[in-house]
Order: structure tokens, then C-alpha cells, then sequence
């Protein structure tokens, strides 16, 4: 059976001329939290899930989970001006204990410790994809118009992170 990626190495088209030109440098930024904190907006997390979860088309090829409920995930939005702009993922194996340590961070931001320069971690480059329709995030009714992912590795164990940039965000950059 043929299952092509929905994952790009690219930006769509649309997305790469000047007229989008802060959104764009804002969806490539290494660290979203620090975009977003940079925008004339108050930045808040909210966290919707954390615990064991299973892997789905957001990380269906990349990203191994030996069965189908044997991870561990954060699910969270990140907000501007108490608006949801953003929700994001973060999935590692159940057992991966540096990582589930790293997302039991409440509130506060993944981004704060993945970009404070204390961890050894390196990261893979940026795909890029739009999901289909019918893709349904946990605790949010709305569609993204783009998603990104990326994987982290830190002692020898994977984070696979995929953010999905909801409409409003278009109205702050």
C-alpha cells in the first residue's frame, strides 16, 4: 500500500511571496515561543493534555512508537492576547525519560528549555504540511492553514514536535 507523506521540505508556494513575508519568517523561526513573545501581544500557554497518547498522521512516518498507545504526549495552544494561534504537539515513547521530564513543564513554555542553550540536543530541519480537513486537534474546533514538525534528540531518545498555525495568527504579524 502507497502512503506518500503529507510532510514538505518546503513551504507551499503561497506562503514564500512578500506579502506574507512576516508570517513566513515567523512560521521558520527556530524558536516560536521567542517569534511569538517578540510580537506586540501577550504570549500565554495553554496546556490541554499531558500523558500517554498514541501517534497519528502527525508523526506517522519519522517517528516510530513501538504500539499504537505507547507514548507519551504534550498537547498545548499557544495563545496572543488570550487568542489561540497555534496548537502544538509533542510526542516522545513512553519510556523516554528525559524527554517526559522536559514536557512536564505546566504552562510554561517547551520552548524556554529547548532554546536556553543548556541542553546538548540537536534538532532535524523544518516539513511542512497542510492536513486535511478532517484532521481534528485535542481541545480545539479550528483548522490549521499550516503545520510544521521537527524532531529533537537528546540522549539518544526523540521528541517529535509539531506545531499547527490556526487563522488567527494572520491578524498579529
Amino acid at each position: 500500500m502507497n502512503n506518500p507523506s503529507i510532510w514538505q521540505p518546503e513551504l507551499p508556494e503561497h506562503l514564500t511571496n512578500t506579502r506574507h513575508a512576516g508570517l513566513t519568517a515567523l512560521i521558520q523561526a527556530q524558536s516560536l515561543t521567542a517569534a511569538l513573545r517578540a510580537l506586540d501581544a501577550s504570549f500565554s500557554v495553554r496546556l490541554l493534555h499531558l500523558g500517554s497518547t498514541h501517534s497519528d498522521i502527525l508523526f506517522s512516518d519519522g517517528f516510530a512508537i513501538p504500539t499504537p498507545n505507547n507514548g507519551f504526549g504534550r498537547d498545548v495552544l499557544l495563545c496572543l492576547n488570550d487568542i489561540p494561534i497555534v496548537w502544538a504537539r509533542s510526542l516522545c515513547a513512553a519510556d523516554a525519560c528525559v524527554w517526559r521530564e522536559l514536557l512536564d513543564c505546566g504552562t510554561r513554555p517547551l520552548g524556554e528549555r529547548l532554546f536556553d542553550g543548556s541542553l546538548p540536543l540537536t534538532r532535524s530541519t523544518f516539513e511542512y504540511a497542510i492536513l486535511p480537513d478532517t484532521y481534528r486537534f485535542n481541545g480545539c474546533e479550528e483548522q490549521s492553514f499550516l503545520a510544521r514538525r521537527s524532531f529533537f534528540d537528546l540522549q539518544n531518545e526523540r521528541l517529535g514536535l509539531v506545531e499547527c498555525f490556526l487563522p488567527a495568527l494572520q491578524s498579529f504579524v
